[in-house]
């Protein structure tokens, strides 16, 4: 099954009743539904666990499972009747194929099925953004769009939740969104936008607008403002230098999250890089204020911290200081050789790394190159279209791009496919129902 739904039509909610359902239902209590998302934020969302991490997929080259390996990860899919995918835009052929690899694995009696024979929900919206350093699942060829196609019943859900009101302002907002879903810009939703820049601000509306978070289409952007915000703090930076083992004799060497060079700060504002603890929100994404820095006895920068307190007002968990609950040991981890605090300067964060976030304010730089779904996922983290900040401001002609990114045309194709099987799935409820 694929469940559709645009940005707040309370995709979320309707996971943990299919959560709650599932579950119930099975007379011995076992859990039986097993809920996954490809980052750290989506999982948290939908208290849910990461698809590498549920389905043992490493980062690098993926190699079938054998030995104890293979039986621990058997076992632990003893009871699993039902799989659920969260942020299905972010699922290209590549993470598709191991993923019905490693289910096939799970169920050595059915591993010549699809998906090893379980039942299979995919929940999302195909307007978002596609996945890093892939095309979308729906956009390949041969086996991987075998599996794809293997999905034929089709839900939707039209209700938006998220950008909520019924003042003209709003409806206009909420219209402007699905325009910009479906890539069709127009000059009174651009208008809109411009209207949103520090030219119609006074200094005080800037100065709210400053202490959001910055959304960047790049990379550099993203750090330029980050290191700018650093040094506006006018207080003592720490450099630390990650730790490298000097050992090369490590199976799985797994860098990418490490950064070789941090730079810490009291007050800098932070994002957890790793997913220390999903169900209390300690999250790959969660963002957090660098309270104090705690050095071992005899140390100092360059050296690593002993570990960094760091302020999580999404904090659920059990206080590790009774006076500050929210207050969190941050430590330094080993990944293959290196070893590093998992933390870097989020004043600023790319696009993607927004996808799933809601934001009360953010201030917006979509860049000079439109993506599959990058303007579209930028403007939906808000709430109202004045919690935007546009800066620095845009033309019609960039905004209008999003027409022409790549992969939007295959992308209206397949949902018009879906579309067709959302009409059959409903009249075959229809007839059950009436039956």
């Amino acid at each position: 099954m694929i469940i559709q739904g645009t940005t707040g039509t309370g995709k979320s909610f309707l996971i943990d009743c299919i959560r709650q359902k599932l579950n119930i239902s099975e007379s011995n209590k076992t859990k039986t539904l097993l809920v996954l998302a490809p980052t750290g934020v989506a999982t948290y969302n939908i208290q849910g666990t990461t698809i590498h991490a549920g389905l043992r997929i490493p980062i690098k080259e993926m190699h079938p499972l054998t030995g104890q390996a293979l039986f621990t990860f058997q076992e632990h899919f003893r009871h699993v009747k039902h799989l659920l995918i969260d942020k299905m835009s972010f699922l290209g052929p590549k993470l598709l194929l191991k993923i019905g690899s490693r289910l096939r694995q799970a169920f050595s009696d059915r591993q010549h099925e699809t998906f090893g024979g379980l039942s299979m929900i995919l929940v999302g919206d195909l307007g978002q953004l596609l996945p890093v350093m892939d095309k979308p699942a729906y956009a390949s060829h041969s086996t991987t769009l075998n599996l794809w196609r293997s999905f034929t019943i089709v839900v939707k859900l039209h209700t938006v939740f998220r950008q909520q009101g019924t003042s003209v302002k709003q409806q206009e907002f909420k219209s402007m969104l699905q325009n910009i879903r479906d890539a069709q810009p127009n000059k009174h939703d651009w208008q809109m936008l411009m209207i949103q820049t520090n030219a119609n601000f006074t200094l005080l509306h800037q100065n709210e607008f400053n202490s959001s978070t910055h959304l960047f289409a790049t990379n550099s952007s993203t750090m330029l403002h980050n290191k700018r915000t650093l040094k506006a703090l006018n207080l003592p930076i720490a450099l630390s230098i990650a730790h490298i083992a000097q050992q090369t004799n490590i199976e799985y060497d797994n860098n990418e999250q490490l950064p070789l060079e941090l730079l810490l700060c009291e007050n800098q504002q932070v994002m957890l890089l790793a997913n220390l603890w999903i169900e209390v929100g300690l999250v790959n994404g969660s963002i957090g204020l660098v309270k104090n820095i705690i050095y071992k006895l005899n140390t100092k920068p360059p050296d690593l911290p002993k570990f960094v307190i760091v302020h999580f007002q999404n904090y659920k968990g059990p206080p590790w200081d009774t006076l500050h609950p929210n207050d969190i040991p941050i430590t330094p981890i080993t990944r293959g050789r290196h070893t590093q605090i998992l933390l870097t300067t989020a004043w600023a964060i790319t696009i993607h790394k927004s996808q799933g976030l809601t934001l009360d304010k953010a201030t917006i730089d979509i860049g000079n190159t439109e993506k599959q779904g990058l303007t579209f996922t930028t403007i939906s983290r808000v709430t109202s279209i004045d919690g935007i900040r546009i800066h620095p401001p845009f033309s019609f002609e960039r905004y209008a791009k999003m027409q022409k990114s790549a992969f939007t045309t295959i992308r209206k194709k397949e949902e018009a496919r879906l579309q067709k099987l959302l009409a059959l799935t409903s009249t075959s409820l229809d007839c059950n129902l009436q039956l």
